[in-house]
């Protein structure tokens, strides 16, 4: 049985859906195959991930819905939260302004951070970052490497990426298992064919390097023909869902990261630092030192008031490393206990890679990769072929996901407003020569 779409988006854990329902508000017939269940066992706090949602005027109305077709967000009332050495720094909250102020920033700094000085300014800043001593200019590098999926050294931060940005408002949302079927359910409203086969199985190409079908197992089987692709995997995702895949589409073979997130569950005793914890930390040792392991660590508040989820950035190698994990756990509750005293933390489950194989999970959800790894990154093989998730993107925050979606969504409707112009001059000329 023949199937057959113009747009062809081939996505995991949410990759995506925005575009998806854009273009088929364009017109276009899009088909968006879901192989979330192929890639690992994932509980959905891992697919969600520690980094939250900044909103801002550049979100539109409808990835506003998008993301709302979702678990629901909660606002952090006092916005995003450090949790430093000398104390709590709030990016939104009474005394932020001041904080700011009072700090050891560099004038040029605070007025960027607070979003006061202008584009002009902006780019003088950037060109001149490497002439202002780390003191002054910290919190920039760091609202660049916090979320980034390139890893550099913390002076060095503010030259990948781009910026987070703080001081906007801040949300984080508990996620469940019912939230992809809702957004699932969502695209369906909006037109758009959802497909979760068994397999991918094969691709079929075309001349001048182009794909012109894929071949799934599953409930809709057999040879779905296309005209555009978007393919949002990194290459080890897609090595891990077929190699026949990954081979036709990253030929140099899966670029495994230098770093990645893992989550613990940890359980807290009840006391005054806890109780007071808003729903998102990032607490930092020591700001000078690598923000990795235990030194930078996300705390995130669960459904249960003593437990939490502590997110940390490891190097990949270690990721399956049982003995590896418990020891950073160790050093982990040490760090909680030298801020909370009375907490007494207890490591409640370790991640996941410290149960399951890597035939059992595949890549990481959130890979973290070196700057030489970058000239990898991004590289399309094909004519319509449109690459899209971690390897893409600068951050993980949605206004980078919206960012390259923007971009794709642009290329693929003016290749088919090209398209329809195209038939409609081949249309008359049949007409004018009948």
């Amino acid at each position: 049985m023949e199937l057959g779409s113009p747009v062809i988006l081939i996505s995991a854990f949410g990759r995506g859906h925005w575009l998806a329902a854009a273009l088929a508000k364009e017109g276009i017939k899009t088909t968006l195959v879901d192989v979330s269940s192929k890639l690992g066992v994932w509980p959905s706090e891992d697919v969600e991930g520690p980094f939250g949602f900044f909103r801002n005027e550049r979100i539109s109305e409808s990835q506003s819905e998008r993301m709302y077709s979702d678990d629901p967000f909660d606002e952090v009332p006092n916005g995003f939260t450090l949790w430093l050495k000398d104390g709590p720094f709030e990016f939104k909250g009474p005394v932020t302004k001041y904080k700011i102020d009072q700090s050891t920033l560099a004038p040029a700094v605070k007025e960027h951070l607070i979003g006061g000085a202008g584009e002009k300014a902006a780019k003088y800043l950037y060109k001149n970052i490497d002439a202002l001593d780390f003191d002054s200019s910290w919190i920039l590098h760091l609202a660049h490497q916090w979320s980034g999926t390139t890893y550099t050294s913390n002076a060095k931060g503010a030259r990948l990426g781009v910026l987070t940005p703080l001081t906007s408002s801040f949300l984080v949302r508990h996620a469940t298992r019912n939230g992809l079927e809702k957004s699932l359910s969502w695209l369906t409203s909006k037109g758009v064919d959802v497909i979760r086969p068994h397999q991918i199985m094969d691709v079929s190409f075309g001349g001048g390097k182009s794909i012109t079908g894929l071949e799934l197992s599953g409930e809709k089987q057999g040879l779905f023909r296309l005209e555009q692709i978007v393919w949002m995997l990194t290459s080890e995702e897609s090595y891990f869902l077929n190699e026949r895949l990954g081979k036709y589409f990253f030929p140099e073979g899966a670029l495994e990261p230098e770093w990645c997130w893992v989550r613990y569950r940890v359980g807290l005793q009840a006391c005054f630092e806890r109780d007071r914890l808003p729903l998102h930390t990032v607490m930092i040792g020591d700001v000078d030192s690598p923000w990795t392991h235990e030194n930078m660590m996300v705390l995130q508040r669960t459904t249960l008031p003593e437990q939490f989820d502590v997110w940390m950035r490891i190097p990949t190698v270690q990721r399956f490393n049982k003995d590896y994990l418990t020891v950073r756990s160790e050093r982990m509750k040490s760090h909680l206990k030298e801020r909370m005293t009375l907490t007494d933390p207890q490591i409640l489950s370790f991640p996941q890679e410290y149960y399951y194989t890597y035939a059992q999970l595949g890549a990481s959800r959130f890979p973290v990769f070196g700057e030489k790894q970058k000239a990898r990154r991004g590289r399309s093989s094909y004519g319509n072929l449109h690459l899209d998730g971690p390897e893409v993107w600068p951050n993980y925050h949605w206004g980078s996901y919206f960012d390259n979606h923007e971009a794709i969504q642009g290329r693929i409707v003016s290749w088919w407003k090209e398209k329809l112009l195209k038939e409609q001059k081949e249309k008359k000329r049949k007409e004018q020569n009948s």
